[in-house]
């Protein structure tokens, strides 16, 4: 079934992502599995090293292997997400369209664009993490410096002081968050426009401007309901353990738990996102049009025969 190529509201952004995500179900999850899965294969090769008793002589080796075996695994977990989020897009590039689609596809359409998609991935985080860091460090700073300021004026001082910092690292907080904002449309841009690494960037600072509460929104209402469905499987999970009686059972039925959430809410918010940088060429660049004009002079349509001239008559 082809969506209408039409512009949308943020309501109707979210109701399209619902409606896509249901009716390709396990097209979605299945592509959404890549990240999670990766991350709970460490999570189960490392979940012995995870319940050493304190006090026995493997706990230093034991949990400095462990340390190394999360950070190995958060790195493979943000690549599998960032390949997935671009097999993904891919998904609802086609679904959207009209146009069938399998996992295998999805990935294989992928191909000579990985590392490109791992770069955009990569310098995203990177340039929002780098913003949050500096910030953040302003924050304490300024916290700092009113605190100890403050202080000389007595409890008030120090009350304020410790507002001031707070409210330095919210607005920090804000900051990265818009930077973030800017470039969410960049692997959209990469993977549907076969774009290098900077220009995805650079499109999407011009696709996302005006509309970054709107991406803002997306975000919001995907993330407190993958929070919702993560924090309901948990608990489901650490009920369970409990009940086990066995500490590794019940750290492995929470690896499993947090897995199912992971692949259950992952594909959403990258489903809204990409539906909104079509909204966005939609509202900027006529890409109904231009589309309707490619499957128009698209090779093997019909053409319509000329008008026969007088002397033919």
């Amino acid at each position: 079934m082809t969506e209408p190529l039409r512009p949308m509201s943020t309501g109707q952004v979210l109701d399209h992502t619902f409606a896509l995500y249901r009716r390709n179900f396990l097209l979605f999850v299945g592509i959404a599995c890549i990240g999670p899965a990766a991350y709970l294969i460490f999570q189960l090769l490392m979940v012995g090293s995870a319940v050493v008793p304190v006090g026995s002589q493997r706990t230093a080796t034991a949990g400095l292997s462990f340390g190394f075996g999360v950070i190995a695994g958060v790195i493979v977990m943000l690549a599998g997400m960032a390949i997935a989020h671009a097999a993904t897009v891919k998904a609802v590039a086609a679904v959207y369209l009209g146009r069938k689609i399998s996992i295998a596809a999805a990935y294989r359409s992928l191909s000579g664009r990985i590392w490109r998609v791992l770069g955009v991935f990569s310098l995203v985080m990177l340039i929002s993490g780098a913003a949050a860091g500096v910030i953040i460090l302003l924050a304490v700073l300024i916290g700092t410096v009113a605190v100890v300021g403050g202080a000389k004026a007595g409890t008030a001082g120090t009350v304020l002081g410790v507002i001031v910092g707070i409210g330095a690292a919210v607005v920090g907080g804000l900051a990265a968050v818009a930077i973030y904002i800017r470039y969410s449309l960049a692997v959209q841009a990469c993977v549907v426009e076969d774009v290098g690494v900077v220009a995805s960037l650079k499109r999407s600072a011009v696709l996302s401007k005006g509309s970054r509460s709107r991406i803002l929104t997306v975000y919001f209402v995907f993330g407190v309901l993958s929070y919702i469905v993560a924090f309901g499987l948990g608990a489901i999970a650490a009920a369970g353990g409990a009940l086990l009686h066995n500490p590794m059972l019940a750290m492995i039925l929470i690896y499993v738990a947090t897995f199912i959430a992971g692949a259950l809410n992952g594909p959403l918010a990258t489903i809204g996102i990409s539906l909104l940088y079509y909204d966005e060429r939609i509202r900027k660049e006529a890409f109904d049009l231009q589309l309707m004009m490619s499957n128009l002079e698209a090779p093997g349509l019909p053409v319509a025969p000329p008008a026969p001239t007088p002397a033919q008559i």
